[in-house]
């Protein structure tokens, strides 16, 4: 039986989060055994303020540090963001996002490494896999996810964040490997297998909905939730914002190869249905397809690309950063006169465009049969 603890806080004090993971990680049983080094790999996915909602709150991060110092030498903080992996880049997103001071704690780093090496891993799809740096000086992981939707994934949290590991540009490798969504998951899983996070504290005291991971609306939920492991807590976070298995990719390649079994969940605490808010916008599945196996295979492909969405770019808000050109797996975007283009013809629907972009300047647009036809 696993144990998923659901822990309310509504606020970021830095105290009143840490009361609310001590008593989390009781109410899991969990004990952290001595450690040299461990990895806190927070959701820092881009250059934003703790208040957009996008990254994981400095107060998660600082109080889990806390939490946790007694038993590690050293703890370090590390996360490989959307786009280039550079030291300057780490740099700006550590002050954006609050997590810059966390550095003057005694025996706590932030991480400005930017090499990474390969892993072997068999049985895989991948055989080697770069991981950064810090993976590999650390005795252990505790993940510290965002709890978001995802125009992509429909749902991402403790799972997807430790996509992070994947140094920058071979995430954009990947993107391209895996363009099926369901392959995508499976590789996230695969990831999981490897990373083996000891613990997963995810921040939903506010939340994001709408259209994440970047672009969506904060929403206060008041909750942290704790767990072991990763796959379970992300079930009974997408149980509290009304998300099914069948709704969410990753959920459902779980289940199917009994990573993920519901009836082995024990939720303690708090109940799903005190937490669960009257309403959280979602965005659907972007690969439901009306018409494979119901007609010729050349056809239905036309219509699964005429239905499916789309990234629009609007060049009257587009500020000309090239986010999205340098983030592009299908080297998809060009930049003309400080302006992005993207040709749909090589775009692989990843929405690393969308998820980037400071300015949110992209939209996923869906076809206007597509939003008939779901009515």
């Amino acid at each position: 039986m696993c144990k998923v603890a659901i822990v309310k806080c509504d606020t970021y004090e830095v105290q009143d989060v840490k009361n609310a993971i001590l008593k989390g990680i009781n109410l899991i049983g969990f004990e952290l055994d001595r450690k040299d080094c461990v990895l806190v790999k927070p959701n820092l996915l881009m250059k934003k303020r703790p208040e957009d909602a996008v990254t994981t709150h400095p107060a998660v991060v600082q109080a889990t540090v806390e939490v946790i110092k007694e038993k590690a030498n050293r703890i370090i903080i590390a996360d490989s963001p959307g786009g280039p992996y550079t030291k300057k880049r780490l740099e700006s997103i550590y002050q954006a996002a609050g997590i810059k001071e966390l550095e003057k704690l005694e025996n706590v780093y932030l991480n400005y490494d930017t090499s990474y090496k390969d892993l072997d891993v068999e049985n895989t799809a991948f055989k080697k896999l770069s991981l950064i740096s810090p993976y590999f000086e650390s005795q252990g992981i505790i993940n510290l996810p965002k709890l978001k939707t995802h125009q992509m994934a429909v749902y991402t949290g403790a799972v997807k964040n430790l996509f992070g590991l994947v140094p920058g540009g071979q995430k954009a490798e990947m993107h391209f490997r895996f363009q099926d969504v369901r392959r995508f998951m499976e590789m996230l899983l695969e990831i999981l297998t490897v990373a083996k996070p000891m613990l997963n504290i995810m921040d939903g005291i506010v939340a994001m909905e709408g259209e994440g991971p970047s672009a969506g609306k904060p929403k206060k939920l008041g909750v942290l939730l704790i767990s072991e492991d990763a796959i379970a807590l992300d079930y009974v976070a997408c149980k509290i914002i009304g998300l099914e298995i069948k709704n969410v990719p990753l959920l459902e390649v779980a289940k199917e190869k009994g990573i993920l079994k519901p009836e082995e969940i024990e939720v303690v605490g708090g109940r799903v249905e005190d937490v669960a808010p009257s309403s959280f916008e979602l965005v659907l599945r972007p690969e439901i397809s009306f018409v494979k196996g119901r007609l010729p295979h050349f056809l239905a492909s036309f219509l699964d690309g005429f239905l499916s969405p789309k990234p629009v770019f609007d060049r009257n808000i587009c500020i000309g950063c090239a986010e999205c050109f340098n983030a592009c797996p299908a080297q998809a975007i060009e930049m003309r006169s400080r302006k992005a283009y993207v040709d749909l013809k090589k775009c692989i629907k990843c929405y690393c465009c969308h998820e980037l972009c400071p300015a949110k300047a992209i939209k996923i647009k869906r076809s206007f049969l597509f939003e008939k036809i779901l009515k």
